[in-house]
């Protein structure tokens, strides 16, 4: 039967649980994600998708996470980067897309609510060399004629969705669009291709499930939908715990918008097995997902939840 698989968003962290429930998932169903027919990636989960279009396994990327290579050694006098601890250098000053907000003015029910505060926020001082340095890595320069894969970013002046890799999208490799999927607005500074500039689509969608309906992308009978943005299970109340449980509601927002194209894959004929960070995976990542330091012990702590969650959905068990 044929496959696609949807990765969302998730920083580095959600890239740790992405990897490691994709490895789980693959030892559970007999089955290898690099087959899969049809392939959505959006920011963290852009680059995945990239990296299993490109032919990379789920195993070589998780082992780079286990067992991390040493990060390049700081030149002498050279300022210390506040990115190795998960916290973005100080942006510019002034909304990042003046553009964009008169676009979101003129008619806001036409765009998500995130899509404002991306607007708003100042232009991101990130330098992107180090998204493209990841990318690169594990994807091909040249999109593959099979499996179809969709890269989506946000064109950070008019608040479009854009799938790259679909048939008319501007001209970009697949590492150029997984940059752009993951510059993160106020953080990064935003991608420019083709004389646009473009910023993580997770503005527009976790997900962006619904592509897999796309009539230029090939029929599937089954979809994997990992969204490590969102949330599995309860969380805690707000006087016990108000970090988490904040984090909790807001996973839970992004997750319910995903939740919307997942039925309409499901009303389509599809059989969606959909899947997000249980509460001991989110207890483990904490509130700040681009935290590197803790990728490790957040891929450890996921292949043991996922390959559960996995058991249940063979087995029936609650």
């Amino acid at each position: 039967m044929s496959f696609g698989l949807v990765l969302g968003t998730g920083g580095q962290l959600g890239y740790a649980w992405t990897v490691a429930a994709l490895t789980t998932w693959e030892q559970a169903t007999g089955r290898d994600a690099r087959e899969a027919d049809a392939l959505v990636g959006t920011s963290a989960g852009s680059v995945v998708a990239a990296a299993l279009a490109s032919g990379v396994p789920a195993s070589d990327m998780l082992a780079q996470l286990l067992d991390p290579p040493p990060a390049p050694s700081r030149p002498r006098g050279a300022p210390r980067s506040t990115a190795r601890r998960g916290l973005p250098p100080v942006p510019r000053v002034g909304p990042g897309s003046l553009r964009l907000l008169g676009e979101i003015a003129r008619r806001p029910r036409r765009f998500p609510p995130l899509a404002f505060g991306a607007a708003l926020l100042p232009t991101g001082r990130g330098d992107t060399t180090g998204l493209r340095r990841w990318a690169t890595k594990w994807a091909s320069e040249t999109w593959p004629e099979y499996p179809q894969v969709r890269i989506v970013a946000m064109d950070y002046d008019t608040g479009a969705r854009v799938p790259f890799g679909r048939p008319g999208a501007p001209t970009a490799s697949m590492a150029e669009a997984a940059t752009a999927s993951c510059a993160v607005p106020g953080w990064f500074s935003p991608v420019e291709i083709g004389g646009h500039r473009y910023v993580d689509g997770g503005v527009c969608s976790a997900t962006s499930a619904d592509l897999l309906l796309d009539p230029d992308m090939p029929p599937v009978d089954e979809a994997l939908v990992l969204v490590p943005l969102a949330r599995t299970g309860p969380t805690p109340a707000v006087w016990s715990d108000p970090v988490a449980a904040t984090d909790g509601w807001l996973r839970g927002l992004i997750g319910g918008r995903s939740g919307y194209e997942v039925t309409r894959v499901r009303e389509a004929g599809v059989a969606v097995t959909e899947h997000a960070p249980d509460p001991e995976d989110r207890a483990v990542t904490g509130w700040n997902v681009m935290d590197p330091r803790k990728q490790a012990e957040v891929a450890e702590v996921a292949l043991r939840t996922t390959a559960a969650r996995w058991r249940r959905e063979r087995t029936g068990e609650r």
